[in-house]
Order: C-alpha cells, then sequence, then structure tokens
C-alpha cells in the first residue's frame, strides 16, 4: 500500500509539473475551462494521496511506538481490571 501510493504521489507530481501553469491556463481559456478544472482535480487528488500516504506512516510509527513500550515495560497483569461496588 505504502509502495503503491508513493508511486501515485510520484507519477501525479510528474504529471502536473508537465501541465502549463494556471497563469498561462487563465490567461488563454479563463479560469472556469476545462484544462483549470482538470489541473484542480489533479491538485486535489495529489493532496488526497499525500495526506493518505502521511496518515499510513503516522499510523505505523504509532504502532512501533507502542510495540517497543510493551517490550521495555511489559503488563504487569494481563486481565481485565475489576472494580468492585462496596
Amino acid at each position: 500500500m505504502e509502495q503503491q501510493l508513493r508511486e501515485q504521489i510520484a507519477s501525479q507530481k510528474i504529471s502536473l509539473a508537465r501541465l502549463p501553469t494556471l497563469r498561462s491556463i487563465t490567461r488563454e481559456t479563463g479560469l472556469s475551462s476545462p484544462e483549470t478544472k482538470a489541473r484542480a482535480q489533479l491538485i486535489k487528488e495529489l493532496s488526497d494521496n499525500e495526506e493518505q500516504l502521511e496518515l499510513l506512516l503516522e499510523s505505523k510509527r504509532v504502532d512501533a511506538v507502542v510495540r517497543l513500550q510493551d517490550e521495555l515495560h511489559p503488563p504487569q497483569n494481563s486481565e481485565d481490571c475489576r472494580l468492585s461496588n462496596t
């Protein structure tokens, strides 16, 4: 999953770099042109993929920290803590 996201992001960045700049698009065809909308859509998809990758990496980091914490400080009692009603 991570590698696939990295490849998609790289491909989207290359595609975005090949497109004319937004300034040149709007000068030639206007702000509401199909070219402007296509560029905006690509930027949104790229942003979504970058966010998804960031969340995936952060999740992996947190999992690693929790595993290390459990290794260094194993739980003393694995049973659930029961509170008495007295």
